[in-house]
């Protein structure tokens, strides 16, 4: 089999988003917490870190979701990273999802619409609901 139920994927991200204020609060992750990281290309599935932005004043910033619905879950507030305190060794290309705002495990991760030049004094910003997460 290649594919889940509508059902079963809402409750997946339920399950996954309880404690960020969805209506899966049903769901024991009341410790998860979720951060999101800026990547120079992919971090993929086996979550090597390699291609992670680091240095200039950039940290993982804690992101909040609000309801799953028809398989989708968005971000509920704007996410703004530090202000780069220098330029950043290549473009923001790919982002991460994380439990944890320093290692932790990947939990999701995709391509940016378009690649972004980070420049010293630049803030990079994700609005409210720009976020999205799916299974499909």
């Amino acid at each position: 089999m290649t594919a889940a139920s509508n059902y079963l994927e809402d409750t997946l991200l339920k399950h996954i988003m309880a404690s960020a204020g969805t209506n899966g609060a049903d769901y024991d992750t009341a410790s998860l917490s979720l951060f999101v990281s800026l990547h120079t290309g992919s971090p993929g599935e086996a979550n090597d870190g390699a291609n992670e932005i680091s240095g200039n004043d950039y940290a993982r910033q804690s992101a909040t979701f609000g309801n799953v619905s028809g398989g989708s879950v968005s971000t509920n507030a704007t996410i703004s990273f530090p202000q780069a305190n220098g330029n950043y060794s290549a473009n923001v290309t790919h982002i991460g999802i994380y439990d944890n705002a320093n290692s932790g495990n990947l939990l999701f991760y995709g391509a940016l619409s378009s690649a972004k030049t980070v420049t010293d004094g630049d803030v990079f910003q994700i609005n409210s609901g720009s976020l999205t997460i799916t299974l499909a």
